[in-house]
């Protein structure tokens, strides 16, 4: 899920092309997180939660070490931290982190192990991938049930950090293809989904909300 004129998946390009959560996920990962942990700046913890997609250089962003090749492909989440760790108790830098998290689970957890193998094999599947994300954005919104909460958290932009990786305004120009995502129509709900399940999918969520919040709980003690 990146640019207008772009698929709606976070394509990555460097000698194959794959895929990772949605920025709604990660929207939503977030909301679940602030939630728990009672984060007062929630806006600010929520961009946090989307900013590694804003920019098209996601190597960088992601934090991404290993090969795809020899599925040695990972998420370097605590590398991130390292990087910031003057700055970690900010909400903006917390819900970058936990964007990471969740990013590493879906690479190891869909990509690498069947997810890729079905994509190369079915040059199909991608299609159908992109249209199940797309049909998931109003499944998860509808499900969770704080789509209004969401779309006002994200509408009044805070004052954010400029990262190396990623400048407040890439954030600010990306909000409204998150916004974007947030407008389907209703009969989403009940079209079929061809390589996921929604229980699948929110599985994925809450396992992500649930190590996110692990880790940012050992920080923050």
């Amino acid at each position: 899920m990146n640019y207008e004129g772009q698929t709606n998946s976070k394509v990555i390009t460097k000698g194959c092309e794959w895929v990772l959560g949605s920025r709604i996920m990660h929207l939503v990962i977030a909301n679940r997180i602030a939630e728990s942990l009672t984060i007062e700046d929630r806006p600010t913890f929520l961009l946090g939660g989307i900013a590694a997609d804003a920019v098209t250089t996601k190597d960088i962003s992601h934090f991404f070490k290993g090969e795809v090749q020899d599925y040695s492909r990972s998420v370097d989440y605590k590398g991130f931290m390292h990087k910031y760790s003057s700055h970690v108790e900010n909400p903006y830098i917390l819900g970058y982190f936990s964007h990471l998290i969740a990013d590493d689970i879906w690479l190891k957890g869909f990509y690498l192990p069947w997810l890729k193998n079905r994509m190369e094999e079915n040059k199909e599947i991608l299609n159908l991938y992109h249209n199940d994300f797309r049909l998931l954005n109003g499944k998860l919104l509808e499900y969770y049930g704080f789509k209004n909460d969401l779309k006002v958290a994200i509408t009044n932009l805070p004052a954010i950090l400029d990262l190396e990786e990623v400048k407040s305004e890439d954030v600010e120009k990306f909000i409204p293809y998150v916004l974007g995502d947030m407008e389907y129509d209703k009969e989403v709900v009940n079209e079929k989904l061809d390589v996921f399940t929604l229980d699948q999918i929110i599985g994925y969520v809450e396992t992500s909300v649930d190590l996110g919040l692990l880790h940012i709980k050992l920080l923050l003690t």
